[in-house]
């Protein structure tokens, strides 16, 4: 297959089976796992705290030997994790699934989207980003669906679907995955030492390129504000809504995916390109939205109010990856680039153990709307990273 189309199939694949399982998996947690909100925010803590520890090394292997085989160990282990959650509710066994998980996250992140830029090459990437990200959105609505039919069955049942189908998945790209415009620097040293090497490579690269330093404190803050990740749910859940909770929260993550797909094509057609000032402003703008929305959201005072907020911030939310990624390969090099962006998962995941911990104490010895607030609050300062002046190089065009 050629690399756009097996990019998007990559795409549309992981987003069907992946929404099937985000559909439920929150809900699965705070109904049938535990109600704690510090327990609900360690499971968050494993997954992040194993990304934290495997991004680097992951994304170093994906750099000094295969993104095709990187990105399948990752599906592989992904859907494993998946079927091992939903095999059942017991909290021991959901904690062990979100390591495995995290593990399978770093060899999947990063891989896969320097994967096509080396194919395709960096500037005919930033387009592909785009689409890729829309067709994204358009297929999780197969699995939102998916996971409203099959949830009948058993709130658990579409984890374990979606578990084997990605296993399936990354199978099938094991056959029909090419990777031709990577090639791994030959050389007569020794493993350590050509790992060694990429590291020193990367850190040069945070030294030299302010932006780099820059996309990880971003990605530390936007990490803190992960509690509100395992909290929105049981918040919800407090209104105590009359239609069933796999439908009501199936139909909302259906009309955030539509809205975002619709925000990211505005975007992408109104910018001729995006210059490497316009890339995080845009960025910045889309997180306002997120706060501003996730501040009505915890203060609303019913459940339609609320139902309306959390669609209008995590419209927003929902477009800022694909430009992040853009914004992290107008300055890496090919030969980091994978663990450039893994850098940026790093610092997310690392900002999440730091700061999710005190976001599920405060829920415990205040109340959700309190622990809520708190992580809202934390997203602010992205605000001021992304709009700090940056002596940065040259615009990306954007064009399908």
């Amino acid at each position: 297959m050629k690399p756009r189309a097996t990019y998007y199939l990559l795409r549309a694949s992981f987003a069907l089976f992946y929404r099937m399982w985000l559909t439920v998996t929150l809900l699965y947690h705070a109904e049938m796992v535990t109600t704690d909100p510090l327990l609900l925010i360690l499971l968050s803590v494993v997954h992040e705290g194993t990304v934290f520890l495997f991004e680097v090394p992951t994304g170093i292997v994906a750099d000094s030997y295969s993104r095709k085989w990187s990105t399948i160990i990752g599906l592989l282990m992904i859907g494993s994790a998946y079927c091992l959650e939903g095999s059942a509710p017991i909290y021991g066994r959901v904690l062990l699934a979100q390591f495995i998980y995290g593990v399978g996250f770093t060899f999947f992140s990063g891989a896969n989207d320097a994967w096509i830029a080396d194919e395709i090459g960096p500037e005919q990437a930033a387009p592909v980003f785009m689409r890729g990200t829309q067709i994204s959105l358009i297929f999780g609505q197969i699995g939102i669906i998916s996971a409203i039919v099959i949830g009948q069955f058993g709130v658990q049942v579409p984890l374990i679907v979606a578990g084997i189908a990605i296993i399936v998945l990354g199978l099938f790209l094991a056959i029909v995955m090419r990777e031709e415009g990577f090639s791994p620097e030959k050389t007569t040293s020794g493993v350590r030492a050509k790992l060694m090497n990429t590291v020193r490579q990367s850190r040069m690269a945070l030294r030299t390129q302010p932006l780099l330093l820059n996309v990880v404190l971003v990605g530390f803050v936007v990490g803190t504000t992960g509690g509100f990740d395992r909290l929105f749910t049981p918040h919800f859940l407090s209104y105590e809504p009359q239609m069933d909770a796999v439908i009501w929260y199936g139909l909302l993550e259906a009309a955030i995916s539509l809205a975002s797909a619709v925000v990211l094509e505005a975007i992408r057609r109104r910018a001729t390109t995006l210059s490497s000032e316009q890339v995080p402003r845009t960025i910045a703008l889309l997180y306002l939205g997120t706060i501003v929305g996730n501040i009505v959201f915890v203060l609303a005072g019913n459940f339609g109010m609320a139902i309306m907020a959390f669609w209008f911030s995590q419209m927003f939310r929902n477009t800022t990856r694909p430009l992040i990624i853009i914004w992290i390969n107008q300055f890496a090099e090919s030969r980091i680039r994978a663990t450039a962006i893994s850098m940026y998962w790093q610092s997310n995941a690392l900002g999440q153990v730091v700061g999710s911990p005190f976001v599920g104490l405060i829920g415990r010895l205040f109340s959700l709307r309190v622990a809520l607030m708190a992580s809202v609050l934390a997203l602010s300062p992205t605000l001021w990273l992304l709009t700090r002046n940056h002596d940065v190089g040259k615009s990306t065009p954007i064009q399908s």
